[in-house]
């Protein structure tokens, strides 16, 4: 994969979305946002046979470099929330897959 395609864009994509619609309605929850955002990472992970930990570490990289510009506390706080998961879920990736 490169850095100007593959399906992490797509997700990197996806979730600068929903930091949006995160930001501007203050009715969705983060936890259930966010874990509808995870849910969708795990379908990438589980459909294919390819650098897992590679693929979620190019979307981390890339948030946090959204991250990094933006302004809104509601939008950063999602932004940040996806961050960590991710790199929870690759602390717990097993080795070797």
């Amino acid at each position: 994969m490169s850095n100007q395609c593959g399906p992490y864009v797509q997700m990197g994509t996806l979730a600068e979305q929903m930091a949006g619609r995160y930001q501007m309605d203050a009715n969705l929850a983060l936890d259930s946002h966010l874990s509808h955002y995870m849910d969708e990472v795990a379908v990438n992970v589980a459909a294919d046979s390819f650098d897992h930990v590679g693929f979620m570490n190019n979307i981390r990289d890339r948030l946090k470099l959204t991250l990094a510009s933006t302004i809104s506390p509601r939008r950063r706080e999602f932004l940040d929330a996806v961050v960590i998961a991710l790199q929870e879920r690759i602390d717990r990736y097993p080795l070797g897959r």
